[in-house]
């Protein structure tokens, strides 16, 4: 039965509330069903908890029942909307989602759509979904946020000013105070939100980006989820002696600009610990480093901070001296492992190059060595001063660790392949090359997940290559938002004779090895999630995949209507699981006859 919705609004201060009209919705027959019982599992968080491990107790979905899985409700958006890279959440049986300038809430067991939003001013897409605490719905656009009552969908007057403020703005205000005049606009100079919020005990800690645009340094945000005040800020690239962590990072920039370093993806957080960790993303420029020497701290680097003062406890570069953007935008995600009879409170990150780096949560100190390894320096960019060495993971056997996703490029033509060459080799100006991983990386942007029932962590990136060339582009280039530099890369996929694929692939962290890899056609910056019935999910191109997650054996394949750039989730209503994915303009939710 296909309906459409439209939806009835009165204009309020900050918000404008929007009832909804009796007119058709275009809805499985499942969604017209009985609204959702009070029982549920829930999805609170974009990466369900404060570990980030994406890992669900559920086992009614099953390694013996996931190829019967069928789409049970679906829930398209308004003309003109998409979901983008969001991951809806779940709690109480009610789903929650924002699409530009409208917040959703559906009864998470059929699609019926319990409550519709529109924020003022109306949001361009950011962040990756909603944050959820004590009672409230956390919505973040480019650089805005907004409070709503999740039950409701009513503003929540006492956060912010009228329930909605600029994040960069007030942390931009709060670090480098009298600075910036009240008409300052954050995103004129690049930044912005890139990911959900996390909740913990009435905090709300957030990153902010976009490392390409030429920011003095992505933030790191604590702010009060009750009045919306801001406590600390942790600037990534250190400015001044007044930064946390200047000592450390001054003498490894040359010149004045010390640019990038954005936040992609939700900070993790300890709470017995008492530490917050967060991934840092590449320097800027980009691709030609010649204005800034050195190994550039803290870009590309797990940094944890003091969860109550935004102090930096300790930190860990993965790739000196970027000029590949090949930075961490996956991760971290929290665990403890068993190794040589004791427990270890681990943390794994991972990066564009398919490696994946642990380390003992508490002191940063690598679980399994990681090993300066030399790597090409020559290079015809004028001033360029390529960093020689890069941190290589080493398994406790101690054997180099096996890349989840392709390094080196498999060319068939015997002509494009003398132009392929090996990771890390730094781009020219005169020479076109073709590389392994692409620009977008192995691992972009999607989670990680980690099954105490198995030990392993899942993880996912693109086999793929890209055809690269330094080019000057001239003197009267101005640095700013999205700027490459002095430099651009004007290499893309399609010309390089190799079809990209995705690989989902299991590392043991008590050993520092791969368990298995499986291979599939297409390719995603979604990530993954893992159950307690041993099932990964994963969504590439227009297919949600299940894999037993002990062996990566392929359990079902179902369609979806569009492609997916998102990650999955999963919870329970009752006694019914679901699997479910916001993809282009719909959410989609599977589950068993």
């Amino acid at each position: 039965m296909s309906l459409r919705r439209r939806t009835l609004c009165v204009l309020g201060l900050s918000i404008v509330s929007c009832a909804i009209a009796a007119v058709p919705l275009r809805l499985s027959a499942r969604a017209q069903n009985a609204p959702a019982t009070a029982q549920s599992v829930d999805w609170p968080s974009h990466n369900f908890d404060s570990h980030n491990t994406r890992y669900a107790p559920l086992t009614t979905i099953n390694t013996s029942n996931a190829h019967q899985l069928t789409l049970k409700w679906s829930f398209d958006l308004p003309s003109k909307t998409t979901v983008g890279t969001s991951t809806p959440l779940v709690v109480g049986g009610v789903m929650y989602f924002n699409s530009g300038s409208f917040v959703f809430a559906l009864d998470a067991a059929t699609g019926r759509t319990l409550w519709i939003k529109e924020i003022q001013p109306a949001y361009d897409p950011g962040g990756r979904g909603p944050a959820y605490g004590d009672g409230k719905l956390f919505v973040t656009g480019r650089s805005m946020m907004s409070a709503v009552n999740a039950k409701t969908g009513e503003p929540v007057g006492s956060f912010g000013v009228t329930s909605t403020f600029n994040v960069a703005k007030r942390a931009l205000a709060f670090k480098d105070v009298g600075k910036y005049t009240e008409a300052f606009d954050p995103e004129t100079i690049g930044y912005m939100i890139a990911s959900a919020p996390t909740y913990h005990n009435g905090m709300l800690y957030m990153g902010i980006a976009q490392a390409d645009s030429l920011i003095t340094g992505g933030l790191i945000v604590a702010v009060n989820a009750n009045t919306g005040a801001v406590k600390w800020v942790f600037r990534t690239i250190p400015q001044g002696p007044d930064d946390d962590g200047w000592s450390i990072a001054k003498d490894t920039w040359s010149g004045p600009s010390r640019q990038g370093g954005g936040v992609w993806t939700q900070p993790a957080i300890d709470s017995e610990l008492g530490l917050l960790y967060a991934n840092v993303s590449n320097p800027s420029p980009n691709y030609d480093g010649s204005s800034r020497k050195g190994i550039n701290l803290f870009t590309n680097s797990i940094v944890a901070l003091n969860l109550e003062t935004g102090k930096l406890a300790w930190h860990y570069q993965a790739i000196h001296h970027d000029i590949w953007d090949w930075d961490l935008v996956t991760g971290p995600t929290l665990f403890d492992v068993t190794i040589g009879g004791e427990t270890v409170k681990a943390l794994a990150s991972l990066t564009k190059t398919c490696y994946i780096y642990t380390f003992h949560r508490k002191t940063g100190t690598p679980i399994f060595p990681i090993v300066e390894t030399a790597v090409p320096t020559r290079t015809d960019m004028p001033g360029e001063e390529v960093w020689p060495t890069q941190p290589i993971p080493y398994s406790a056997r101690h054997v180099a660790q096996q890349p989840f996703c392709a390094t080196y490029p498999i060319i068939a033509d015997p002509e494009l392949a003398k132009l392929r060459r090996p990771s890390f080799y730094p781009y020219q100006v005169n020479e076109f090359v073709i590389q392994s991983p692409g620009l977008t990386g192995g691992p972009n942007r999607g989670s990680s997940s980690f099954s105490p029932r198995t030990g392993l962590l899942y993880v996912t990136g693109k086999n793929d290559a890209w055809s690269i060339k330094a080019k000057p582009v001239g003197a009267s280039l101005k640095p700013g938002p999205g700027s490459p530099g002095h430099y651009e890369n004007i290499g893309q996929e399609g010309k390089t004779g190799v079809t990209p694929t995705q690989n989902i692939a299991a590392y043991n962290p008590a050993t520092g090895e791969l368990a298995w890899i499986s291979e599939f056609p297409g390719t995603t910056n979604g990530g993954n999630l893992v159950t307690a019935g041993d099932v990964i999910f994963q969504a590439i191109g227009k297919v949600m995949y299940a894999l037993d997650a002990k062996s990566g054996k392929r359990l079902a394949a179902a369609p979806m209507k569009s492609v997916g750039a998102s990650t999955p989730l999963t919870y329970q209503v009752g006694d019914r699981q679901y699997i479910a994915i916001a993809s282009g303009s719909t959410v989609l939710a599977f589950g068993l006859p």
